[in-house]
């Protein structure tokens, strides 16, 4: 028979077994994160290809419409980044679309403040905005606007 004592360090070794066993690094890698080596892996690219592994991949609808419209204007859901630019009105993403034409479309600024989506195919997200109107030629003084279907998302796809 077990002492109380015994009895009270069951579920305490038990734990501790349990956490060891549901451990999915091996003892060198283990060990390794202890030492302060750590494997950093990241799901962007240097070359602005496509990732490899496919469990990385963003899901999104890609069987929708080509082309979506909003705020009156007919723009295109999806297509391949080829620029990026920041203007004075907005931030501007140059696409070819799967019909092989290529479009500029606004979007805003958090868009394009990182590189990542350039070169890869992307699912567009659009929502009417007003913006600063073609007429103020960059003024930002001037009172003008124009709403416009502006990118809001950019998810990469391939």
């Amino acid at each position: 028979m077990l002492s109380p004592s015994t009895l009270r360090l069951c579920p305490l070794l038990l734990a501790l077994a349990l956490a060891g066993c549901a451990s999915d690094t091996s003892g060198a890698e283990a060990e390794a994160a202890r030492a302060g080596e750590v494997d950093v892996r990241s799901n962007e690219t240097d070359d602005l290809g496509a990732i490899d592994n496919p469990d990385l991949r963003a899901e999104a609808d890609t069987t929708g419409p080509p082309r979506v419209t909003v705020a009156g204007t007919t723009v295109p859901a999806r297509g391949v980044v080829t620029d990026i630019e920041s203007g004075d009105r907005s931030c501007y993403i140059t696409l070819r679309t799967d019909t092989g034409a290529t479009e500029t479309v606004h979007a805003d600024y958090s868009v394009c403040d990182t590189n990542v989506i350039k070169g890869r195919r992307v699912q567009i997200e659009y929502v009417p905005d007003t913006i600063l109107a073609a007429s103020c030629e960059g003024d930002p003084d001037c009172l003008d606007t124009e709403t416009v279907a502006l990118a809001v998302v950019a998810m990469p796809i391939d």
